[in-house]
């Protein structure tokens, strides 16, 4: 990966800032954002809406792979923000990242995917972990937006661009789970470190399409890693439980 140009979309938030820092120094990275970002030395910061067609066009020349994490993240989004900055912005970005010739495509997929089985689980009604090839259960517009992705992923993969599509946990600035609180959080909590290991497989492994999670080893965890650490080749580290008591209401 040392000597990749390495494009990430919605650098400026929460886990766009954690891989900026963590990937820093095994590749060179392209930073793009709605906003300009102050960069290390070695980075370059790029404004971009990429659900503006006039601006993603010719955005990606001369990557070798492009982590896309842009989007509105929020589950209760209207839906015109969500349509706008998930739903076309996605198919916008993949298509530029084909015709640019970009190798590799991460894309930041969601635990959402999952949002139903992971409800049926806290609530005792399964016991079951949840397996990557089990059918998605978004219970929102945000977890849709998730399920469009990878399967436009899997249609790029079709066309020759290897796509990884991380199921993301939950990642919180200060990489401490305890005050957000609850059993949700302990079940799909994703560290820093986990996080940037993650991404950091995705980018190296050479498998054409590949959906892997990206959380930590939860003791109270709800997936199955099992594929996970065979395929993707990444072996999370840490536990929300090993943290401080909780406190708060589960989120």
């Amino acid at each position: 990966m040392k000597g990749k140009k390495v494009g990430i979309t919605g650098a400026a938030g929460v886990i766009g800032t954690i891989l900026r820092q963590g990937l820093a120094d095994a590749c060179d990275l392209v930073l793009f954002d709605r906003h300009r970002i102050d960069v290390a030395a070695g980075q370059r910061s790029v404004v971009l809406d990429c659900a503006e067609p006039g601006q993603v066009a010719g955005a990606f020349a001369g990557l070798h792979a492009l982590i896309h994490l842009a989007g509105d993240p929020r589950p209760n989004a209207p839906r015109s923000s969500t349509l706008r900055n998930n739903f076309l912005a996605t198919s916008l970005v993949f298509e530029e990242a084909r015709r640019a010739g970009v190798a590799k495509v991460v894309f930041a997929s969601s635990n959402f995917y999952h949002q139903g089985d992971i409800g049926r689980l806290l609530r005792g009604e399964t016991a079951e972990p949840i397996t990557l090839d089990r059918n998605p259960t978004p219970l929102c517009l945000y977890g849709e937006s998730k399920v469009f992705g990878e399967q436009v992923g899997r249609h790029l993969s079709l066309l020759g661009v290897r796509f990884v599509a991380l199921r993301i946990g939950w990642a919180v600035p200060e990489d401490d789970p305890a005050p957000y609180g609850g059993a949700y959080m302990q079940a799909v909590y994703c560290s820093h470190r986990d996080l940037v290991s993650a991404f950091a497989r995705a980018l190296a492994v050479e498998e054409a399409f590949l959906a892997a999670f990206a959380v930590s080893a939860n003791s109270q965890g709800v997936f199955d890693l099992t594929e996970t650490r065979e395929r993707l080749g990444s072996s999370p580290q840490d536990d929300a439980a090993r943290h401080r008591r909780f406190r708060g209401p589960i989120r």
